[in-house]
């Protein structure tokens, strides 16, 4: 009956100990929302979404995922004068996003 009352107290201490070592690595891999917002960087981006364009200004961190997003533009795939107003809207991202970036 001791052995057995050892072994499950070893076997707790380890389940503790590695519950205690995920939290503390989970936390350090960028587990925290600030620094990963930190050196995420606004960028603009289109996509297509139910029939339209949407055109907008991301904030993106290096693998990619999106942290937030201004729309600039939502423009119908069937709009007569599309090419030209895709055009309009993605210079205005491309501007918003420099604005955004350099006003840390």
């Amino acid at each position: 009956m001791r052995a057995f009352a050892l072994l499950l107290a070893v076997v707790l201490t380890v389940v503790v100990l590695y519950c205690v070592y995920l939290v503390l690595t989970g936390q350090r891999r960028g587990g925290g929302d600030g620094r990963s917002r930190r050196k995420a960087v606004w960028r603009s981006r289109h996509y297509s979404d139910g029939g339209a364009t949407v055109i907008a200004v991301s904030l993106t961190t290096r693998r990619g995922e999106v942290l937030d997003e201004h729309v600039v533009l939502r423009l119908p795939d069937q709009e007569s004068d599309w090419q030209r107003r895709f055009l309009e809207a993605r210079q205005e991202a491309e501007e918003r996003a420099f604005h955004l970036n350099s006003g840390d």
